[in-house]
């Protein structure tokens, strides 16, 4: 699913530079009406050509992008005519600025191009960074990271030259979304804080240092440190509504609600992207409005109200079709394409989705592909046209390794190589002409000394050279290292959206329990324990799964797990708990071992349930994993068959029945959380502690059991590693 990303783009020139990041558009004293105004009868002159550049900047902000490329062109038009090369370059930035607003990447570049050998030719080192800035970001949003990080790169070494430190904390910034794109942290949050200090230097402008706690909040909402991520995201917020800054409100409410979306909290991430909505309808920002409408449909989609998370997919293509920005609205059609495939509406699917890879072949949009290709295979699975899904996997992992490939990695070595040998030559030119001067002011008498100095100077150079080729070495040998770690984590950060995927979003729906909850915490990135549901009428199915090992062996054995559910009680029919851990017992021998138990090493643990929603009637069986039930302040243990599943054709699996009773509470649970070691004597929970703290807590709404839960297991834990994958469900009648 594709989510709006938020970004602190880099400024397009100096004009609207100012009108960004100082002023917003809401606080400029010149609206474009007055602008309009003082433009009639003004002559042709320099001072029109700057009017211009004002009046194209706020209609790029404003997100009217045929107003802004007919002003950009009237900019060219009476350049040319006066022969002013300023105007001429401004022309070109802010067409390419208005292409890449729109998301038309080719001819964005093509205008950044045209404009930046100009900037070089007037001796504007300040329009040349910015150029150079903007020709970063387009590469940045096409996902040829490499690129993007040279051009910042030079950008910063033209800014930190001509001293012009707000440009540096922009660039700092950008290079540290560049890397966080990248999946590579430490260097993310490393650059990120540079861009704070920086910022905090200057000190003249609170937006810019919002900005960067606004980042710093990203790149632990990413690492899924949620504490963190709320805390930086708050920061930023408390600035921006200090100093007014509606535009960044709206992005730290889109950016909580990201947040409150991965926590489960959905109402109030809902809660948050309405306050966004807001703002953005009140400011007129289209573009930003519409991935507002966009955010809103993912929260929708997220709580299962399929209609609404396409009626707002729906507003927000509609937005992105009227201002013609062609990425939103690509990733609008994807959006709506994956929806349909949700609610099993193959052909509106299929259209939205071929709408989409038409634009995005279009504008040369690897990164949009990517997902698209990974949503088509989603489609064609569910269509049962295998052999199409097989094809669209193979596009999708065309792109994706193309996004970061070998030849990407050596471009990103390059672009820091010439940085750091550029800089060691200007230090060995000024060294030079030191020397010269010192030279011709000696008289004859000091030649020897001066060619003795000039000897062993070449000396050091020669061990310098031998040193810096050793280090070259060295560096390159470690990038390739961290390459290579770097994609063996992106496989394992993949692995777990699929796993996260069919996950259910909510192991019970409104009105069919009193409450609930689920805590579950992977050892590693994924787990070997899942939980599972499927509903029949007023009968639920649900089930707590643990599989052998953790880590990826226990992922791969989790989407078994999950797939043989699934066949059992949806293509065998399967009603009885009992039957359908005899049809997993056997499928599992089959599958892993030939049919041969004898050898038969990997299986799983687990408790699955039938619940009747009107009657309350529980019908279970489990391998290994007894349920615990608190009736009237009692806490039972309803136990089960001592043998996992996968290691014997003869085990017989037997079911019972339990009739429940309003405010009954039943918790499942692996036993990762009870076998953890800790305390003052590092030795396991065990199930009799457990069984207490569960007594102790059952008196609670379910969501404080869980945090309780989870702050007792983190306490007893302490600075111990997690043993094993944890997953305890717990739920109320």
């Amino acid at each position: 699913m594709k989510v709006y990303r938020t970004r602190l783009h880099q400024v397009i020139l100096p004009t609207l530079l100012f009108l960004f990041l100082i002023s917003g558009i809401q606080a400029q004293t010149r609206s474009i009406d007055s602008i309009k105004q003082k433009l009639k009868g003004a002559n042709d002159d320099t001072n029109k050509v700057n009017t211009l550049v004002s009046l194209d900047s706020i209609l790029n902000l404003e997100s009217r992008y045929s107003d802004a490329l007919e002003t950009g062109n009237e900019i060219m038009r009476l350049s040319k005519i006066l022969s002013y090369q300023k105007g001429i370059t401004e022309a070109y930035d802010l067409i390419g600025s208005t292409y890449y607003r729109r998301g038309d990447y080719e001819d964005a570049l093509r205008n950044h191009f045209h404009a930046l050998p100009l900037s070089r030719a007037i001796g504007d080192k300040r329009q040349e960074a910015f150029v150079l800035t903007n020709i970063g970001n387009v590469y940045s949003d096409q996902g040829n990271y490499a690129e993007a990080l040279k051009y910042f790169e030079i950008a910063l070494r033209l800014s930190t030259e001509i001293g012009f430190k707000l440009e540096i904390g922009n660039l700092y910034n950008n290079i540290g979304i560049v890397h966080l794109d990248l999946g590579n942290y430490p260097e993310a949050l490393r650059n990120n804080l540079l861009a704070l200090r920086m910022r905090e230097e200057e000190g003249t402008n609170r937006r810019n240092i919002a900005g960067s706690y606004n980042n710093i909040g990203n790149i632990y909402y990413r690492q899924a440190n949620y504490t963190e991520a709320l805390k930086n995201h708050r920061k930023a917020l408390k600035i921006r509504e200090e100093i007014g800054d509606k535009f960044g409100i709206a992005m730290s409410f889109d950016n909580l609600a990201n947040v409150y979306n991965n926590l489960g909290n959905f109402q109030e991430a809902l809660k948050s992207h309405l306050s966004s909505l807001a703002l953005h309808k009140e400011m007129g920002d289209k573009r930003n409005l519409a991935s507002s409408y966009n955010n809103i449909g993912v929260t929708y989609q997220n709580m299962k109200n399929y209609p609404e998370a396409i009626r707002y997919f729906i507003y927000s293509k509609q937005i992105q079709h009227e201002i013609g920005d062609l990425d939103g609205l690509g990733r609008s059609f994807s959006n709506l394409g994956y929806a349909y495939v949700l609610v099993h509406k193959l052909q509106d699917a299929k259209s939205n989705l071929d709408s989409s890879e038409s634009i995005f072949l279009k504008i040369h949009h690897p990164l949009g592909l990517e997902g698209l290709y990974y949503e088509y295979t989603l489609l064609d699975s569910a269509a049962g046209n295998f052999s199409q899904a097989y094809l669209h996997f193979k596009k999708y992992l065309v792109y994706h390794d193309s996004l970061f490939n070998e030849e990407n990695s050596k471009k990103t070595v390059r672009a820091e190589m010439n940085f750091e040998f550029d800089k060691k030559q200007a230090i060995a030119q000024a060294e030079k002409a030191r020397i010269a001067q010192v030279a011709a002011a000696e008289s004859k008498r000091q030649r020897i000394v001066i060619f003795s100095v000039s000897g062993l100077l070449l000396l050091i150079c020669a061990f310098a050279a031998f040193a810096y080729r050793s280090y070259r070495l060295k560096k390159r040998a470690n990038f390739r290292l961290e390459i290579q770690k770097k994609n063996i984590d992106d496989s394992i950060r993949y692995a777990q959206r699929i796993q996260q995927a069919i996950l259910p979003k909510a192991l019970f729906l409104p009105g069919e329990v009193q409450e609930h909850f689920v805590l579950y915490l992977p050892k590693d990135i994924v787990s070997g324990d899942f939980y599972w549901r499927h509903q029949e009428g007023r009968e639920l199915f649900f089930a707590a799964v643990d599989c052998t090992g953790h880590g990826v062996p226990g992922a791969m054995m989790s989407m078994l797990g999950y797939d043989l559910l699934e066949y059992a009680v949806k293509d065998k029919g399967l009603r009885e708990p009992e039957e359908i851990l005899h049809l997993l017992n056997r499928q599992i021998i089959e599958k892993l071992n030939g049919g041969n138990s004898d050898t038969s090493t990997d299986g799983m643990d687990l408790t699955l349930c039938r619940l009747n929603l009107d009657t309350l009637q529980l019908v279970y069986a489990g391998a290994k994993n007894d349920l615990f039930v608190i009736s009237d302040n009692e806490l039972q243990v309803l136990r089960v068959t001592k043998c996992a599943i996968g290691y014997s054709l003869q085990t017989v699996y037997t079911q019972a029945t339990r009739s429940l009773k309003k405010n009954d509470e039943i918790f499942l649970l692996t036993d990762g959380y009870s076998d953890q070691k800790g305390g003052p004597q590092k030795k396991k929970f065990m199930l009799r502690k457990l069984k207490a703290l569960l007594m102790e807590l059952s008196s609670l709404p379910c969501q404080d059991q869980r945090q309780k839960l989870l702050a007792e297991f983190e306490s007893w834990k302490g600075s111990a590693p997690q043993k094993d994958d944890i997953l305890f469900v717990g739920f109320r009648i």
